[in-house]
């Protein structure tokens, strides 16, 4: 069954932060979208992430990806990281910077869905919400080597274990999913999750699955920023539609 999605982004720089390090891009007409959270620095976390998005933008729109991968996707973020980090690595002010990543990619009837970070994706069908991606973060690495906490004590909540940039290659993870119609997908940065309960998630992507996409968007901004706003926030908004006949 063919479907057609539709998408709206949002991003803020928050209530407490000057600048605004996150990064989405839109690309429907390629039917892919991504949203990087940057680090690094005043100067680096900025550059890291449009740097990203720009990069991911320009090998899908021309094909210019790592050969050896079965998504072009993936291969769209590998040279991603490749041209950050080649960037810290030449300018002193950059280093270290580095980005999540979450990004969709449609093809056909399935999406393909990566992350570096802990950036995420949800779904919502048919009212319930799950949480697609998996945070690569040092309180998940371990939760799955409980040894670490006994050498090392306790894990640091804010820290993450991959990024885009930080390292000449970066494993992405992949995944892919069968679409289904009316689904609603969420990409966004911590500064929406660390900043508003998944309760709340749903029952905004519940009102988008009916209503105007933007303004859905707008909602989940809203609430991080009714809750604090402490970090830049950023989110895409997606729903598939069945596509009709002509």
């Amino acid at each position: 069954m063919p479907f057609r999605v539709e998408g709206a982004g949002r991003t803020h720089a928050g209530l407490v932060r000057e600048k605004n390090e996150d990064a989405l891009l839109l690309a429907p007409e390629f039917g892919f979208w991504v949203v990087c959270d940057g680090m690094g620095g005043h100067v680096g976390g900025q550059v890291a992430s449009q740097t990203a998005v720009a990069t991911i933008y320009e090998a899908l729109r021309t094909g210019f990806t790592s050969s050896h991968n079965v998504d072009p996707l993936v291969g769209a973020i590998e040279v991603a990281n490749r041209t950050v980090y080649a960037r810290a690595k030449a300018d002193p002010a950059l280093h270290n910077m580095g980005t999540t990543v979450v990004a969709i990619r449609q093809h056909g009837d399935m999406f393909h869905i990566c992350h570096v970070g802990d950036s995420r994706i949800y779904r919502w069908r048919r009212g319930e919400l799950t949480q697609v991606t998996r945070d690569h973060s040092l309180v998940n690495l371990y939760a799955d080597n409980p040894e670490l906490a006994q050498k090392f004590g306790p894990a640091n909540a804010n820290v993450i274990v991959r990024a885009v940039g930080l390292r000449e290659e970066v494993e992405v993870e992949h995944q892919t999913a069968w679409i289904q119609r009316d689904d609603m997908y969420l990409l966004c940065c911590d500064g929406l999750t660390d900043m508003v309960d998944d309760w709340i998630l749903r029952e905004v992507l519940a009102d988008g699955s009916m209503g105007s996409l933007d303004e859905c968007a707008e909602s989940l901004i809203r609430a991080a920023l009714s809750n604090g706003g402490v970090d830049n926030t950023t989110c895409i908004v997606l729903r598939a539609r069945e596509k009709t006949a002509v």
